[in-house]
């Protein structure tokens, strides 16, 4: 692993969203995206059959139960490492009749600003279609889906037509054949034609709208988002060879029983790796193996009060698909306590990560791949140069190399000058004094930073005062 060993670095602050958009291979772009969060059941919910979208527009991203989004959220994800969101949206319900469907400029404006919270953050963004009711792989619903996909992202790319290489467009979510036998094992060749075809429309939509999207990064799906055979067969076979900036997007829930089963045969324990092996050898046969630049854009392991067990299930799948080349989006729907699918790892409202431990499992498992982004390449609208000075504490090695020291002990990276921690999506070197166990305040066991500044204390539980500091959770001493 290389660090830049300045003892002073320079910072350019730019706003996302200007002109210039570097002209690379997909192939290349995946390599700076290192993990992902989705923003999932909020942009994505919906309640057709409760709410009056002629009257609000906007109240279907709270009808599922999570708060609107903020900016907050999305930097308080980017400081535990993450740089990529995706941003799951539904559009149905938010526009009109055809031929032009014309999407309600209320939610169109809500959706820019949600990806520009995330965009602010010197992170990348994907933004696609979810849960529309208009687009099930049927052969007898081409022709009436196809118009409507056009219209849908010819209107979404015109809106972000000038956005750079950060924006990412994904043409749709998981299509498949609704309520049918071949819905989630793989499909058939019906589900297969659609997909392909539905693909070919988007591809062809996006590249004609002008600005930068002749050369934006573009994902398209399997059919489901699935990685059985049969489904990357069909695939493979139509994925276009004349255009370097398509990405396959593909989702993987494994172990079943483990990440996803609500029901009967549900497991608490992380056994058998087989399953994730599976998945990823069906992954890098035909898809990485063929030079397909691959993004997981959902997966995830339920809590089942088991966070030690999903902390080492996290590692493990993020160590074979990093091994490959291939980032992950984890899915987040915002629920962390009750029944149903609980893939919550975040408090949207407080910014405090419920789930540390099996947070850290996730940035663990990248090894040492770097956990911040590179901030935008592009033309600067407004700049500010920013000194960032090395710390003066002189307890561990790396201030000589111009980086402060943790205030924790877990290891995430070694090298030959020595252990390095994560923290604030930034890297740190280890003290000394972690060797023997020496602890600075009680939240560090619960993988929480000690206050280094504020002493105003916002929430008492058993566990002892918390304060907030850069928008974090952190232990008063």
């Amino acid at each position: 692993m290389k660090f830049f060993k300045n003892t002073l670095a320079l910072l350019t602050l730019v706003i996302a969203g200007s002109n210039a958009m570097r002209n690379i291979p997909s192939k290349d772009l995946v390599k700076e995206l290192n993990i992902g969060w989705n923003l999932g059941n909020a942009l994505d919910a919906h309640c057709l059959d409760k709410l009056d979208y002629n009257k609000d527009q906007l109240a279907s991203e709270t009808c599922w139960a999570n708060p609107k989004a903020t900016p907050g959220l999305f930097s308080a994800l980017k400081n535990q490492g993450f740089n990529v969101f995706r941003i799951p949206t539904t559009w149905t319900g938010h526009f009109g009749n055809g031929p032009d469907y014309k999407i309600s400029d209320v939610w169109m404006r809500r959706v820019h600003e949600v990806v520009d919270y995330a965009l602010n953050t010197g992170s990348y963004v994907i933004l696609n279609i979810h849960h529309e009711n208009w687009n099930y792989a049927f052969s007898n619903n081409l022709q009436k889906a196809k118009p409507i996909l056009a219209a849908i992202w010819k209107q979404i790319a015109a809106e972000f037509a000038n956005y750079d290489e950060h924006l990412i467009f994904e043409g749709m979510n998981e299509p498949r054949k609704v309520d049918h036998p071949n819905e989630w094992n793989g499909g058939d060749q019906e589900g297969w034609d659609f997909v392909n075809e539905m693909n070919a429309v988007f591809l062809q939509t996006v590249r004609a709208s002008g600005g930068n999207n002749a050369i934006r990064h573009l994902m398209i799906p399997t059919y489901a988002a699935c990685v059985n055979d049969g489904a990357l067969e069909s695939y493979v076979r139509k994925f276009p060879t004349n255009d370097n900036k398509v990405i396959a997007s593909v989702h993987s829930y494994v172990p079943y029983n483990f990440a996803l089963n609500t029901g009967a045969g549900a497991e608490k324990t992380f056994g058998s790796t087989s399953d994730i092996e599976w998945a990823m050898n069906n992954i890098k046969r035909f898809l990485v193996d063929r030079n397909i630049p691959v993004i997981i854009g959902e997966f995830g392991a339920m809590n089942r009060d088991n966070e030690s067990e999903r902390a080492r299930w996290a590692e493990y799948y993020i160590k074979s698909a990093t091994a490959m080349g291939v980032p992950c989006v984890l899915w987040d729907n915002g629920y962390t306590q009750g029944t149903g699918e609980l893939f919550g790892v975040i408090d949207r409202n407080s910014y405090r990560i419920i789930f540390q431990q099996f947070i850290n499992g996730l940035m663990k498992g990248l090894g040492g791949k770097k956990t911040v982004a590179p901030a935008p390449t592009t033309t600067i609208t407004t700049t500010t140069t920013v000194k960032v000075q090395p710390t003066n504490n002189n307890e561990c090695f790396s201030t000589r190399l111009g980086y402060s020291c943790c205030n924790g002990c877990d290891v995430f990276y070694t090298d030959n000058d020595g252990k390095w921690g994560v923290e604030n999506g930034n890297w740190c070197g280890i003290k000394s004094s972690c060797d023997n166990n020496q602890r600075y305040c009680w939240s560090e066991r619960l993988g929480y930073p000690c206050c280094q500044y504020t002493t105003n204390v916002e929430y008492t539980d058993n566990d002892g005062r918390w304060g907030v500091e850069n928008g974090n959770w952190c232990g008063i001493y």
